[in-house]
């Protein structure tokens, strides 16, 4: 019980320092989410390292007045050395031109223990909505994987349903 324990804490903390990197717009912090080769999945992009993903994120936080993210408390699964969750995710955003945006979403992740503090390994970001806040938009189908354990395949790529994220290039 106690390495639950432990990893629901240092997971809910990374949840937490990314929050406030992402409303700050503070890259370096955001930078300091990742491992170092770490893979994050999102809006159709693979992006691959530390290095891509704040490259990836620099061009994504000037189009943005605000970005306010709240995360869901984890499905969590520990075992053998390794913790994965899903977590359900609400964003409530206004870009640089004053237009509101609203979003929910599902990430599912992978973590691992740096000494100092977790970090994400890999992630994948499913978009479920997003669109006007009053959620008068379209709401998307994406594949179900199943109840928690249960994870997308490694090699996914999350559809791109954002519009705006889909003109930055990844970098590979």
């Amino acid at each position: 019980m106690t390495d639950y324990v432990v990893a629901e804490c240092m997971v809910r903390q990374l949840h937490a320092r990314y929050v406030d990197a992402v409303w700050r717009k503070d890259i370096d912090s955001f930078g300091d989410c990742f491992a170092e080769d770490c893979e994050w999945r999102i809006a159709g992009h693979v992006l691959k390292g530390r290095a891509k993903i704040t490259e990836f994120m620099s061009a994504v936080f000037p189009q943005f007045n605000r970005i306010l993210l709240t995360m869901r408390t984890p499905v969590l699964e520990v075992g053998d050395g390794t913790a994965s969750s899903r977590t359900y995710f609400t964003e409530n955003s206004q870009f640089a031109d004053g237009t509101p945006l609203a979003a929910i979403g599902s990430y599912y992740e992978r973590f691992v223990d740096q000494g100092d503090r977790w970090r994400f390994s890999w992630r994948v970001f499913q978009t479920e909505y997003a669109g006007p806040p009053d959620f008068s938009g379209e709401f998307y189908d994406n594949p179900e994987w199943g109840a928690p354990p249960a994870m997308p395949p490694l090699d996914t790529i999350p559809l791109d349903h954002s519009g705006n994220l889909s003109e930055i290039d990844s970098g590979g």
